[in-house]
């Protein structure tokens, strides 16, 4: 058998293959041996026909869990569609590969993960949604700024202040009442100010604590009962994370105004991984951004981002990087 693809060298010719072999591996019939070898044959050849076949595997990655949902009523088997040719640059795909995939979007959109927090942005005092950001004025006069997809609750009362970060980000400024401390809680942690500036931000399970102005004390769930000295403290400037079970730290420096830039209408990115830095703002964008490609090609990314143009922001990053984004629908960026 020869291997598809060995003797073509441009992109186009290159992508065909690579369906090629991800229609015929991904078909439900077991691979022969000597199948699998020319398809390692064929993949080791060249650089590109690895990455080629990633990118696939990626795409494939975030459309596959959302087929049956377009699958006929009964449907017991499936076989992988793709389009016979997949240009590098733009996508030429029949209505009914384009009307699935679209339909893919929107269930992504719809129930995504925003959507999953839809009962607790129901339930909570203050919300907002993706890319929204909002001013809420508390009882006691403090002010909490709250950036994308973000929801919290408040409670006061005559001893104490308090307040539960459910999900997203927030940055408190804190009116002074040494009689009455203030505490952030998320992911069962607990952040304590008497009259201060901090932002808590929640996100995969952990949360991360920015000090912009005054002193604040962060105290992990194993810490939460023991006595008002335990915890970590937290100066103007610093950071701390922590995650459910453990303790906070380590505490580390950082520019908070760059931190917390999005009260001022921009996403500030230094020296993140490509990949991290398309997450970073895709927390402000409906759907999802999605990198084809293994991360590990794409170096660093440093940027200023306006929230009012996060499009132009995109393709100025991939740009720099020699990508393009390709915008399937409203909720589907692909950058390849």
């Amino acid at each position: 058998m020869i291997p598809p693809g060995n003797d073509h060298s441009n992109v186009d010719d290159i992508d065909a293959a690579a369906q090629d072999w991800f229609l015929r591996r991904g078909a439900g019939t077991r691979s022969s041996s000597e199948e699998e070898a020319c398809f390692e044959a064929w993949r080791n050849a060249d650089p590109r026909h690895r990455a080629a076949y990633e990118e696939l595997s990626t795409l494939w990655s975030v459309i596959d869990p959302l087929e049956p949902a377009f699958a006929p009523e009964g449907r017991m088997h499936r076989t992988k569609t793709l389009p016979r040719r997949w240009p590098r640059r733009g996508w030429m795909w029949g209505g009914s590969v384009a009307s699935g995939l679209a339909a893919a979007c929107l269930l992504l959109f719809v129930f995504g993960p925003a959507t999953s927090r839809l009962p607790a942005r129901l339930l909570a005092d203050h919300s907002t949604t993706a890319g929204e950001q909002r001013v809420v004025s508390l009882p006691d006069g403090s002010i909490a700024w709250l950036n994308t997809d973000t929801a919290i609750d408040v409670v006061y009362s005559g001893e104490r202040r308090r307040v539960k970060l459910l999900h997203g980000e927030a940055l408190f400024e804190v009116r002074k009442d040494a009689g009455r401390p203030f505490d952030v809680t998320a992911v069962d942690g607990r952040t304590t100010a008497v009259g201060t500036a901090f932002a808590v931000k929640e996100a995969d399970g952990g949360a991360t604590v920015t000090v912009t102005e005054g002193t604040v004390r962060v105290t992990s769930p194993d810490q939460a009962s023991a006595s008002a000295e335990a915890g970590t403290s937290v100066e103007a400037g610093q950071q701390v994370s922590y995650r459910r079970g453990e303790a906070p730290g380590p505490v580390r420096g950082l520019d908070a105004a760059a931190a917390t830039a999005w009260r001022h209408g921009a996403i500030v990115i230094r020296s993140r991984p490509l990949a991290e830095a398309l997450a970073e703002i895709g927390r402000y964008h409906d759907g999802r951004i999605v990198l084809m490609g293994s991360p590990s090609r794409y170096g660093e990314v440093t940027a200023r981002v306006a929230l009012a143009d996060l499009d132009g922001g995109i393709d100025a990053i991939a740009a720099t990087h020699g990508l393009s984004v390709t915008r399937v629908t409203k909720y589907l960026m692909i950058v390849r």
